[in-house]
């Protein structure tokens, strides 16, 4: 998902040729996005009291339940 492009020095005794290499990276924990259980399309979080006093987590894109 997170391709980086990495420049790299050669290096004839590990057999590396020099240039620019793509590769991937770590992404943060904070860019994980859920997915809307409706669209199956990433979505933000919010939390809704139901009416017998539990909180749920809903998707903001179509405010349905997401389940854990």
């Amino acid at each position: 998902m997170n391709i980086i492009k990495r420049h790299t020095r050669p290096n004839p005794q590990k057999n590396i040729k020099g240039g620019i290499v793509e590769r991937e990276s770590s992404i943060h924990a904070s860019n994980v996005m859920l997915l809307d259980p409706d669209s199956n399309e990433p979505t933000r979080l919010g939390i809704r009291t139901l009416p017998d006093g539990r909180r749920v987590r809903i998707s903001r894109k179509s405010g349905t339940v997401v389940d854990k």
